[in-house]
């Protein structure tokens, strides 16, 4: 055997050619002069650490966070044909802004038949355990508050090597009015303590 090229994929570039074969539109870049859902809840858990810092993240994030992208390009494959067949209508990376806090939802869908809107969310995990970690929990109960519902559709993509197993799970979650609000407030009381400190998402 002669391997006569070696190359590393650029996993962000399989990413931006997948998102062409579904009506995404262009991958769109994080406002960095928003407070955001994601760094904000990270931000609570580090300031219970005794760590005051505002956790602004990346836009692309690289290597094997990659195949997050591209699984979420999957899962958006399947989600439109999914509602389509209960005649509702799915529609990706719907970005809301309440109390100057943004969240960037993977999408979400309508289905008019259930008096249902549900917000997205779609995770790729290397493990068989598919119980929703708390994290995310509290990331798509803000997502419900922006988009106004408390019903949520969570797929999760599950990659073991032991036993080698790949499988993806769709749940639909419906959350209580009062967690949903519960989970705002932290949110809200993490962005007004940074700000008491001085910190903004700029600095």
């Amino acid at each position: 055997m002669i391997v006569l090229r070696r190359e590393v994929i650029d996993l962000e570039r399989v990413a931006d050619l997948y998102e062409v074969g579904v009506p995404r539109g262009q991958p769109v870049q994080r406002d960095h002069s928003l407070w955001h859902v994601t760094s904000l809840l990270e931000a609570g858990h580090l300031i219970t650490k005794g760590k005051d810092i505002y956790p602004a993240g990346v836009d692309r994030p690289s290597g094997i966070m990659s195949l997050g992208r591209i699984w979420e390009t999957a899962v958006d494959c399947f989600l439109y044909d999914y509602v389509e067949s209960l005649g509702g209508l799915f529609t990706p990376n719907v970005t809301y802004t309440v109390d100057g806090i943004c969240g960037s939802l993977d999408g979400v869908m309508v289905i008019p038949a259930l008096d249902w809107t549900l917000v997205c969310e779609s995770k790729l995990r290397f493990t068989l355990n598919d119980d929703i970690p708390l994290s995310q929990l509290q990331q798509v109960r803000a997502y419900c508050h922006l988009a106004g519902t408390a019903l949520v559709c969570f797929v999760s993509g599950h990659i073991s090597t032991t036993p080698p197993v790949a499988q993806a799970l769709l749940r639909i979650i419906r959350f209580t009015p009062l967690s949903i609000l519960e989970t705002w407030q932290g949110i809200q009381n993490t962005k007004r303590y940074l700000e008491n400190l001085g910190i903004s998402p700029t600095n």
